[in-house]
């Protein structure tokens, strides 16, 4: 699975409502990503990758696609996604 595949996952199991989650999706306008929310979604980013996240590194990410690209940035290990 890749990065994003997994990312968009992660997000998919922290959202209240079912939506369509693409790269291009906006978090906060596009799928109600509120500041709790945003934190458990790093919280399970943490978990899935055995990594520890700055969350003050994550404000101001606009879209999903901005998740994988500041992961793959931060902590390139990540980059292949989950098996």
């Amino acid at each position: 699975m890749t990065l994003e595949n997994t990312i968009r996952e992660i997000i998919a199991r922290n959202l209240e409502i079912k939506c369509e989650i693409t790269s291009q999706s906006r978090l906060i306008d596009d799928l109600g990503v509120d500041s709790f929310t945003m934190l458990m979604i790093v919280d399970d980013i943490e978990e899935e990758f055995s990594i520890v996240i700055d969350e003050n590194n994550f404000s101001g990410l606009e879209k999903v696609a901005d998740i994988s690209e500041r992961l793959i940035k931060d902590f390139p290990e990540v980059e292949g996604g989950r098996q």
